[in-house]
């Protein structure tokens, strides 16, 4: 059976191909590169705590389990607006940690409903006691396109940001400015604020994306095909 591929149609279809083949590819190498990512995370959160005193404040590691011991600052208390735990809306606390050796780290201790959002309603979380947190190591984050400044005039706060914290409580200068922390919960204890799992939820969509590209390659190469059959290129040529 013979067939006539139109030029250019065959072109751009081989360039398309490639293309979208090289993409599914890339989104493969993705999957794995991912997957690696979360057990490397997995395995630091539930590795031994170090102290959070002893580790390179220059160079963190991301979701290294520590443990902090120091003294909650509470007078310099803010909270995340829109965090919601199974489904109810509610506020994550953020309270700096004065640390034994004179620094203080901004730690987020967890969730708490709207009934609870200012201090005075929950005071048993004002411990003024030296206490012992057990969490994970966080880095700065970028705020996200569509999430709204901080408003430090209204002391509304939606996103964890360690220099307007630092400016707002005139903190400059007294703030670890390369990471926070993630307080985790207490298993064993129903209580407020309710901490971080240690369990690392990363997304990993890259098989589904690879599957995509891969899919739009066959659609392709069937499109290519049906048009040649439509136009009468395949088969020989009546004389």
């Amino acid at each position: 059976m013979g067939f006539r591929p139109a030029l250019w149609m065959t072109i751009c279809s081989l360039i398309a191909l490639v293309l979208l083949i090289a993409l599914g590819s890339w989104q493969i190498y993705r999957l794995q590169w991912k997957a690696e990512l979360i057990a490397e995370f997995e395995e630091r959160a539930h590795a031994a705590p170090q102290a959070v005193i002893a580790i390179d404040a220059n160079s963190p590691q991301r979701y290294q389990r520590v443990t902090a011991e120091g003294t909650w600052l509470h007078q310099y208390e803010v909270q995340l607006i829109g965090r919601t735990y199974e489904g109810t809306a509610g506020y994550h606390v953020i309270t700096p940690l004065a640390l034994t050796d004179g620094r203080i780290m901004l730690v987020n201790r967890g969730w708490v409903s709207q009934k609870y959002r200012m201090p005075d309603s929950r005071p048993s979380t004002l411990i003024n006691d030296l206490v012992l947190v057990d969490g994970i190591i966080r880095l700065p984050a970028q705020k996200g396109y569509f999430v709204p400044e901080n408003n430090l005039e209204k002391n509304d706060w939606f996103t964890l940001s360690i220099a307007d914290i630092a400016r707002y409580h005139s903190l400059d200068g007294q703030l670890i400015t390369n990471f926070t922390m993630d307080a985790l919960r207490d298993r064993e204890a129903n209580t407020l604020p309710i901490g971080a799992a240690v369990d690392i939820n990363l997304p990993n969509n890259h098989l589904q994306y690879a599957i995509t590209w891969y899919g739009l390659a066959l659609g392709l190469i069937g499109v290519y095909i049906a048009w040649h059959r439509a136009a009468g290129r395949f088969g020989r040529v009546k004389s």
